[in-house]
């Protein structure tokens, strides 16, 4: 029997980023385990389940020890309504989960290589007009709800030091891909005729095809030159409208699309249950770090990454 190149560890990977990524390393021969708080596993569902509470060690602890890469994905989902309740489960479901795989991975005789933790690129201030970029030297300063939550996802993450774990914060923008996230629901925006600009239309957006998602993660496993804070952006901001006239170009009957003036945006966020926040701040993040370490993008420009999805 040929053996397996090692074990890579998805806590929190039965989502939409999570399964892409276990589907990748699945076909490279990896052994794949899932910490999910389910332990259903779907006739789709890639990699072996594992449940796990995300608060407190179980049995799932032993998965840890001699892993090649422990990813942790977990985190609720914050498109929804930033309500009391829902605040508190976006802030600890991430800093919960952070905290306890760092206390257990003090306690392993041997720990995951590396320990690739999500984080957010919503970090770094809103950023306007033709100012350049942030990258990973920019400060991690901005004011917000959605700010607070990732610099408290970061310091719990880096407050677990680990001799000969190296520990990489990826600082996620959009991804696009077919099976999850925003790109699903603005692609049917767009085929109903309502692909316009949405707000003012000149705030930024970062973003990544799903291709590179895989292709950045398995390439900072690899890496072992890689650490800290690294920004998961193509390196190509886009403003909001030309981001929607792209979509309209390749999903739009005619090409044409309702704008969505920001009053409306705040209107349809209350109908549909979540944050105009999420459309409105301007997002405008590249990745130096990536550039210096060499990787190449599938897909650096929204014209290639929106016309490779069906």
């Amino acid at each position: 029997m040929t053996e397996k190149p090692g074990k890579i560890v998805l806590a929190g990977g039965s989502g939409f980023l999570g399964q892409v990524l276990a589907k990748s390393f699945l076909a490279d021969g990896y052994e794949v385990v899932v910490l999910s708080r389910s332990n259903n596993e779907g006739s789709e569902a890639h990699g072996r389940r594992v449940q796990w509470d995300a608060k407190t060690p179980g049995d799932w602890v032993e998965e840890l020890n001699g892993a090649r890469a422990l990813f942790n994905l977990t985190g609720r989902s914050v498109d929804c309504r930033y309500t009391k309740r829902n605040r508190d489960l976006i802030l600890n479901s991430r800093v919960d989960s952070t905290r306890v795989l760092g206390e257990v991975i003090s306690s392993l005789d041997h720990p995951p290589e590396v320990w690739l933790n999500a984080s957010t690129a919503t970090i770094y201030n809103d950023r306007r007009g033709d100012l350049p970029p942030h990258d990973e030297f920019s400060e991690g300063n901005a004011q917000g709800f959605s700010e607070e939550v990732g610099r408290a996802w970061e310091r719990a993450f880096f407050e677990c030091k680990h001799p000969n774990v190296r520990q990489v914060a990826m600082r996620i923008t959009i991804v696009l891909g077919e099976g999850g996230g925003a790109f699903p629901v603005m692609r049917r925006f767009a085929k109903l005729g309502l692909g316009g600009f949405q707000g003012p239309g000149s705030q930024w957006i970062s973003w990544l095809h799903i291709r590179d998602w895989v292709g950045i993660a398995r390439f900072l496993v690899e890496n072992e030159s890689i650490e800290g804070a690294m920004n998961l952006a193509a390196p190509e901001p886009v403003t909001n409208a030309d981001f929607m006239r792209e979509m309209r170009k390749q999903f739009a009957p005619l090409g044409l699309g309702l704008p969505a003036p920001t009053p409306l945006v705040h209107l349809g966020a209350v109908v549909i249950g979540t944050s105009a926040e999420l459309v409105l701040k301007s997002r405008k993040v590249i990745s130096t770090k990536l550039e210096q370490s060499g990787y190449s993008f599938h897909y650096p420009s929204i014209e290639q990454a929106l016309s490779a999805l069906p």
